[in-house]
């Protein structure tokens, strides 16, 4: 059976771009995943972001790249390719993609 939460939380603003980022954070629960995509990658670069325990955090790593950014200097999260995304996704019963 599913964990207490099972969702996939997408987010693709960058922390500071409006109230998404709190809004997202309060609705994480353990057994969440938190995917960093887009200006949402920049969140892997910045000391402060904690995640609540028991949900998992992943920065695509395409996206790290074509911002120009150090793959080297990513704090708390995965990096993850692609199909690393597909695996992602398809092992959470649901998906919400914060903009």
């Amino acid at each position: 059976m599913s964990s207490a939460s099972d969702t996939l939380h997408c987010i693709v603003c960058a922390p500071g771009e409006g109230e998404t980022w709190a809004v997202m954070l309060d609705l994480l629960a353990p057994g969440d995943a938190l995917l960093l995509l887009q200006d949402g990658v920049r969140a892997a670069f910045q000391a402060g972001i904690i995640l609540p325990a028991g949900v998992s955090g992943h920065v695509l790593m395409g996206d790290v790249l074509a911002r120009g950014l150090d793959p080297q200097a990513i704090l708390g999260f995965s990096a993850i390719d692609e199909a690393g995304f597909v695996a992602l996704a398809a092992a959470k019963s649901r998906q919400v993609c914060w903009a």
